[in-house]
């Protein structure tokens, strides 16, 4: 692979070639509200002066992957700076207030990106209305998230945002399955698999309180078989919509119920780096040695987090979770 970093002076409005002395090149990506991180190392050079909000594009065999502004710079003794710089998903920790109709995720993305002035595409329409929401002082990454899961739960379709090079997109996971095989004899050097239930409730309460009344009523939802096996492991929640009738409160319970009574699978990969996986594509796992947990071969995976370290060799860091 052939890797280019390309410098766009603010001050000046000219294009630097970095590609020859840049050196510890590594790029991040996450599904977690956070932008995609591009960093790298530079030795001090009266030729060379990188400044705050200066642009950063990086190339792979002639193709961009990474387009964003430098946020930080670092200097050390020996005269080396570290430069950070973030996609445009940064500008969505930017804070606002904002009234949404009943409207769809991809809408609101919409809507986010035009009031920052965002370069955007919507590869794929959310077909599921929101509920209409007051978000007052909120961050736009925590707009979409409360929307995005919304949508996962009333839609059951899971989608997603990214950086594709300078250009925010709105998608269904399901367009970022990749034909990539990940496991036995094929790219992965290491793994760490770990399955746990210390954040697992298997016994949900949903409370409302009705203070005019001074009563209290309470609706459960509980799996015992999972109390057996784990021992009673109860969450407590407290309803704040009064309007919600005894079946909704009911569907509530159940619906934690479902979300919280399981085991949480987590699975981290060293491998051989591709550069065309970034968090929000799913590959094909192949681990045989972890069938016994109930991972099949050849298993959907979702990529939730992905460190490129773009050296030689180049590596890449994988946090996933196991789809099927």
């Amino acid at each position: 692979m052939k890797l280019q970093v390309f410098e766009t002076s603010i001050t000046y409005w000219s294009m630097y070639d970095l590609s020859e002395i840049v050196s510890e090149v590594s790029w991040s990506t996450g599904t977690g509200s956070q932008p995609g991180k591009f960093t790298f190392n530079i030795q001090e050079d009266k030729m060379v002066f990188l400044r705050n909000g200066d642009i950063i594009t990086a190339k792979a065999d002639g193709k961009a992957f990474f387009e964003g502004k430098i946020f930080t710079r670092k200097k050390k003794k020996n005269k080396t700076w570290q430069i950070i710089a973030y996609d445009n998903l940064r500008y969505l920790k930017n804070e606002d207030t904002l009234v949404f109709n009943a409207s769809s995720a991809s809408a609101r993305f919409k809507t986010i990106c035009q009031t920052q002035g965002l370069p955007f595409r919507i590869l794929d329409n959310a077909g599921y209305n929101c509920a209409a929401a007051v978000m007052d002082q909120k961050t736009y990454f925590s707009m979409l998230e409360d929307s995005l899961e919304e949508t996962r739960k009333g839609y059951g379709v899971r989608y997603g945002i990214r950086d594709n090079a300078g250009t925010l997109e709105f998608y269904n996971y399901n367009r970022m399955i990749t034909k990539l095989v990940l496991g036995d004899q094929s790219l992965v050097t290491d793994y760490d698999y770990e399955s746990s239930i210390d954040e697992a409730f298997n016994a949900v309460k949903v409370i409302r309180e009705n203070e005019d009344k001074k009563t209290r009523e309470v609706y459960t939802a509980t799996h015992a078989g999972n109390i057996k096996k784990w021992g009673k492991l109860q969450m407590v929640e407290t309803a704040s919509d009064a309007d919600l009738n005894s079946s909704q409160l009911q569907k509530q319970a159940n619906d934690l119920l479902r979300e919280n009574n399981k085991e949480t699978r987590t699975l981290s990969l060293e491998a051989v780096g591709n550069i065309s996986i970034q968090a929000g594509n799913s590959f094909i796992l192949r681990l045989s040695d972890l069938e016994r947990e109930g991972i099949k071969k050849d298993t959907l995976a979702l990529v939730h987090s992905c460190d490129h370290s773009l050296g030689f060799p180049h590596t890449m860091s994988l946090e996933v979770e196991v789809l099927a």
